[in-house]
């Protein structure tokens, strides 16, 4: 019981933490860049595992299906709004 009370004290403090170095460095533009490189990264992995549950599985479109092609195109769009401007930003400070 006590191993699982610590795990969350543990979780909500490093919770808290990286919340409150982040908006340290919000203001910079190594923290414009830092988010555009993790929603890049997010879209990669919403459109792999989408693609891979949708492979592995034998349902049918409707209703199992369409929620896995709706996460592919949340993390195609993702990909592609945050490489637009990750190229925006890069073209800003050369």
């Amino acid at each position: 019981m006590k191993k699982i009370l610590w795990s969350k004290i543990t979780l909500v403090c490093l919770i808290a933490f990286t919340g409150y170095a982040i908006c340290l460095l919000f203001n910079t533009r190594f923290a414009k860049i830092t988010i555009d490189y993790f929603a890049f990264l997010t879209g990669i992995f919403l459109v792999t595992e989408g693609l891979y549950k949708i492979s592995r599985s034998k349902a049918p479109f409707l209703p199992d299906q369409f929620l896995r092609i709706l996460r592919i195109i949340i993390g195609i769009c993702l990909f592609t709004i945050h490489i637009l401007q990750f190229m925006h930003v890069s073209a800003i400070y050369p």
